[in-house]
């Protein structure tokens, strides 16, 4: 099953996810500029909210890091090993995964790497069970773990490759270059959200004064006024959002079924409420979804983008939520008539009242609020109750 989120979502003035020249980021969509928020922006919002809000426990989260070694060495000083013998073992642990191989270096992994604390756990497990077999080696003047009865390396390599994953990693996926077999397919695709609208964009000149500064003599003082001057790029835009969770590969990679439909829900509500963080103490776009649309298809999942090929703007006294909505309603009326909607489990939506007078085809699949959509359409797509 695939499980499609369709939001459509205005902001204030806002600079949430710039370029290298500090300007919000932009595209070409059908021939005309669109303010963008890139999937890889969304992605950290999102995740970093389901682990702050979700009522999960926390065995199904995950961190992006290249300073493993201070997770992994108290796990072992835990289990009664000595300080300095944990710190060594960790670190030859750790280069399985891409850390140098040289105990006396930090311990730091080459590249990030996105662990979950089970998964740091059952590494310092494995040492901790083969420990009579691992202390000799690091006495050693060049210190080693077994190669052989155990291979601890292989060891290692065959628990994180065979074992089911933490929500984190099965939903977004990863890429371990040094360890290939460790490497998990995402269960999640997100689009990059660009504006329904044509985009404008702005600039804010600003200044900073020197609070503390001498105006007693302002005809003498060369520093009197502003101590700094400067600018920030940003629009103001409405956007069409969209991501879909391939519920199978999510089954596959958590290894059970047990908890998916709560790791989906989870998910869900995050992708729906978390915003980026960028420039947000200078202009709080703290604004939600006007729009959340759920699809539960069998197949290929499908995008509305087109709806929007068009830039939407306010006209014939309805304002531009208006016309998106009305645009998003017929766009789904078109595709269903030319490709008909047999792969579609379930469809619902839900708006504000004042924007629901807008909704035509769509209008008989409304739901009283987000909670409802999200619980009936996971109640569609596991009928059996997961």
């Amino acid at each position: 099953m695939q499980f499609e989120i369709h939001l459509l979502q205005s902001f204030p003035p806002a600079n949430l996810n710039r370029d290298e020249n500090g300007m919000p980021k932009s595209t070409v969509f059908g021939g005309r500029p669109r303010a963008r928020i890139s999937s890889q922006c969304q992605k950290r919002a999102v995740r970093l909210h389901y682990q702050q809000y979700s009522d999960l426990n926390s065995e199904h989260f995950a961190n992006r890091s290249r300073s493993w070694l201070s997770e992994l060495k108290p796990l072992l000083m835990a289990a009664d090993i000595a300080e300095d013998q944990a710190e060594v073992a960790a670190k030859l642990a750790l280069s399985y995964l891409g850390a140098d191989e040289d105990p006396k270096k930090l311990g730091k992994t080459k590249t990030i790497l996105f662990l979950g604390q089970t998964e740091i756990a059952a590494i310092a497990d494995i040492l901790i069970k083969n420990w009579d077999a691992i202390a000799p080696g690091l006495t050693e003047e060049t210190p080693t773990l077994p190669k052989k009865d155990p291979n601890i390396g292989k060891v290692i390599e065959k628990s994180l490759a065979t074992t089911g994953k933490p929500g984190d990693v099965a939903l977004f996926g990863r890429m371990m270059a040094s360890l290939p077999s460790v490497n998990v397919d995402a269960a999640v695709q997100m689009a990059h959200a660009i504006s329904v609208n044509k985009l404008q964009q702005e600039f804010d000149f600003f200044t900073a004064v020197d609070d503390l500064g001498d105006t007693s003599d302002l005809d003498s003082n060369d520093d009197a006024g502003a101590d700094h001057l400067g600018e920030t790029g940003f629009n103001s835009s409405t956007y069409y959002r969209f991501t879909v969770i391939d519920t199978q590969q999510l089954e596959k990679n958590l290894g059970t079924d047990e908890q998916i439909a709560v790791i989906l829900k989870a998910f869900s509500e995050a992708f729906v409420q978390a915003i980026p963080t960028g420039h947000q103490n200078g202009f709080a776009a703290h604004s939600l979804p006007a729009v959340v649309m759920v699809v539960v298809r069998r197949g290929q999942p499908i995008s509305l983008v087109d709806a929007f090929e068009e830039p939407v703007a306010p006209r014939n006294n309805k304002s531009l939520l208006e016309n998106t909505i009305a645009r998003l309603d017929q766009h789904w009326t078109d595709l269903c008539k030319m490709y008909g909607s047999d792969s579609v489990v379930f469809k619902g939506i839900v708006t504000r009242e004042q924007l629901a007078q807008s909704l035509n085809h769509l209008a008989e699949d409304e739901k009283p609020s987000v909670q409802e959509l999200l619980k009936d359409a996971i109640s569609a797509t596991f009928p059996g109750g997961n």
